[in-house]
């Protein structure tokens, strides 16, 4: 028995009608609904055809390749709101809004294949019965959501009011104009169940409708019929105003979020290419002019159209590290400033003969207020931690617009920080940050490990890229023995390039100098085709990450000294996974027992950018009496050490120091021992500790913790 056949009428009639009270489906507002359709449609195509152009002023970028995979993303990360969803409160709020929504308009579109297609060509109606019931229940039901969503983000912006939000007189426009589309739609149904004599069947079609009909029954019908009418258009017009600013500043971004995630990066979505940061061709370094991006029209095209698919949403300002420590960096505020410059410069490029002589708000500033749109000191203040893009959902990249930018700083003006300065120096003189003689870089190998140079034995198992820190730092080469220790136990053999090493160049790209990075890299990759690599293995996070990511993106398009294409066939480890696969094989038995809390610091290198989480944790749960507890922030939203984006070797003159805000996370974790997996953090928390006077909180590499309690 169907549910419509229960109320003791012909199904045909458990329905309604479509345009009650306004002319009927014959009458003239139907075609005036046709009016406002195409004039909202029509703004709305104008809107994003004036956007396009304007990005399309930006530098060509290739992004539009695998459209399967740029599908499957915005199903990922628009529809299931993948990155949305991981905050509670925000999440749900906006998943009701969204999902309600989305319901909402799969509804709206029933009613306009009946009536404008179905019913208009062939007299076929199909809205009745048990599919009317149901149809209506879910949009009744549906709209209820939105409300509870919509109350969810009046509570969240005007009474809570978390500093994130930048709340703007056309976010309040679009939480009103969404607001009264719900509520009208809502009176229109309670007034037509009350004229209409209240249907017994929508008590079950309509329950919320129903509910709010019933004030209105003391109203007069004559009374009710004109509140209905109007009510009616205001209805229509504000959901045509909907649909015509859908591209358009707060609310537009609904729809440029959606292009915005078509268009994204899909190397972030493998850890194998995550974060990727686009090399410099070398081709580019004899033709082009300029390098870097001073001029916002210097950007891409799909850098262009990030800074309009930004919501404000915070995220990214919310897990930055330079701004919880009062640092002059807001992602989000970085993003809007380059729209801004954006709006106001690229429209007059369009219409000027001479673009040189075109004037304009500098993109970068000279350090004083209202110089240009970006400071200097924001883009310095970046540590390359990745939060910003981790948690944007509408997947910004941040990152490679600072880098552009140093690019620009660093090679056209010569303008750093005076200690990064002399770090590119003794990176070019002597091939490490430090300007320690590269001769030594191996001196610190102790002669009973057996380890070797490969110049003295080319037949290995895997090569230890030692990295700078390692090869010049006291503390750094204790992990490094450590490491040689525990893979001689497993009876694997490795060797190292000693003098022959050069630092792999981390600190240079994402510092701005490129060609110093190439000219790193092209030294690195030619040894390692001297003496046939094929597996690496590294206790730097940045080395790793440059190793397995920027190296084979550089080896497409960069050329050896002799000319000849460069080669790339390498497996890169981390040492947290060779370790990790020692103990679980049992190749490296932990007997000796630790008996402490021990916390772990996720590298952001090691983290977020090669989502390397487990690994490391299992190794420290598999020594004898470890208590592994975690820091309030960690896996994905851990707190950056630091000193990445080159700003290990870069002062901090702003706001609280960062490995101590990270220290005191480790303090409150309770722990007696922070593990770490990268010299770099390792440094940094040591530091933090002895700055703040912490006692009873030691810092050591996982390798240390292995090597002390392996069976010896």
């Amino acid at each position: 028995m169907s549910i419509a056949s229960s109320f003791g009428i012909p199904t045909a009639d458990v329905t309604r009608e479509f345009y009650f009270n306004v002319g009927g489906p014959h009458g003239f507002m139907r075609w005036g609904v046709y009016i406002f359709m195409f004039a909202a449609v029509f703004y709305l195509i104008y809107t994003i055809v004036k956007k396009v152009q304007i990005w399309r002023q930006g530098r060509s970028e290739l992004r539009t390749d695998f459209p399967e995979k740029r599908i499957i993303a915005v199903i990922k990360y628009a529809f299931l709101q993948a990155k949305v969803l991981r905050e509670k409160f925000p999440g749900i709020m906006h998943g009701t809004i969204f999902f309600g929504f989305v319901v909402l308009f799969i509804v709206t579109m029933i009613i306009v294949v009946q009536e404008d297609f179905t019913g208009l060509f062939f007299h076929y109606h199909f809205i009745h019965g048990d599919f009317y019931i149901i149809w209506s229940l879910f949009g009744d039901i549906f709209g209820v959501v939105v409300l509870i969503g919509l109350c969810m983000a009046i509570y969240r912006r005007y009474i809570i009011k978390p500093t994130r939000l930048d709340t703007k007189a056309i976010d309040t426009f679009a939480l009103a104009l969404i607001t009264i589309i719900i509520l009208t739609g809502f009176f229109n149904e309670a007034m037509r169940i009350a004229l209409t004599g209240f249907p017994v069947f929508e008590k079950v079609a309509s329950p919320f409708g129903y509910a709010l009909a019933m004030p209105f029954s003391l109203v007069s019908d004559g009374g009710l019929q004109v509140t209905h009418y109007i009510n009616w258009w205001v209805h229509m017009l504000a959901a045509f105003s909907f649909i015509g600013l859908i591209a358009s500043d707060k609310i537009g971004h609904i729809l440029i979020s959606f292009l915005n995630i078509y268009y994204g990066n899909l190397n972030n979505e493998s850890a194998k290419t995550k974060y990727l940061v686009p090399v410099i061709s070398p081709e580019e370094f004899e033709t082009a002019e300029s390098f870097g991006v001073c001029n916002v029209e210097e950007y891409t095209w799909k850098q262009l159209m990030d800074s309009d698919a930004c919501t404000r949403c915070g995220r990214c300002q919310d897990n930055c590290p330079a701004y919880l420590t009062e640092k002059p960096l807001s992602p989000k505020k970085m993003i809007n400033d380059v729209k801004a410059n954006m709006d106001e410069r690229i429209p007059k490029l369009m219409v000027a003969e001479d673009k040189t002589a075109v004037e304009s708000t500098p993109l970068i500033g000279d350090g004083t207020d209202g110089s240009g749109s970006v400071q200097p000191d924001e883009f310095w203040s970046c540590t390359n931690c990745g939060a910003c893009m981790e948690n944007c959902p509408v997947n910004i990249e941040h990152i490679p617009k600072m880098i552009d930018m140093r690019r620009y700083k660093v090679l056209m003006e010569g303008d750093m920080a005076p200690e990064l300065q002399t770090t590119f120096m003794n990176m070019e003189t002597n091939f490490n940050p430090y300007g320690f003689a590269f001769g030594e870089r191996g001196a610190w190998l102790p002669e009973d490990l057996g380890v070797k140079t490969l110049a003295e034995d080319p037949e290995v198992d895997y090569v230890y890229f030692v990295g700078c820190a390692a090869s010049y730092d006291k503390r750094s080469q204790k992990v490094a023995i450590a490491l040689l220790n525990v893979m001689k136990k497993a009876g694997l053999k490795v060797g190292i390039l000693g003098a022959e090493e050069a630092c792999c160049g981390d600190a240079a790209m994402r510092g701005g100098n490129e060609y110093l990075f190439h000219s790193l890299a092209t030294q690195n990759l030619e040894t390692f085709k001297a003496y046939g690599i094929k597996k690496i293995i590294t206790t730097c996070p940045h080395g790793y990450n440059m190793l397995k990511k920027e190296y084979v993106s550089f080896s497409k398009v960069g050329v050896g000294s002799d000319g000849n294409p460069l080669e790339y066939n390498i497996e890169v480890y981390h040492h947290t996974e060779i370790l990790d696969e020692l103990v679980k094989s049992g190749k490296i038995k932990l007997k000796e027992a630790l008996n402490e809390t021990i916390t772990y610091h996720d590298s952001c290198f090691l983290g977020r950018y090669n989502e390397i989480y487990a690994e490391p944790r299992d190794v420290i749960k598999a020594i004898p009496g470890t208590n592994l507890v975690e820091m309030s922030r960690n896996h994905r939203t851990s707190f950056c050490c630091g000193a990445g984006g080159a700003r290990m070797f870069i002062e901090e003159h702003h706001g609280t120091r960062i490995n101590q805000f990270r220290t005191k996370d480790a303090q409150a974790s309770g722990a007696t021992k922070i593990c770490t997996a990268c010299p770099f953090c390792l440094t940094m928390l040591s530091d933090g500790a002895t700055e703040l006077d912490i006692a009873n909180l030691e810092t050591f590499d996982i390798a240390e913790y292995v090597f002390n309690a392996m069976e010896k």
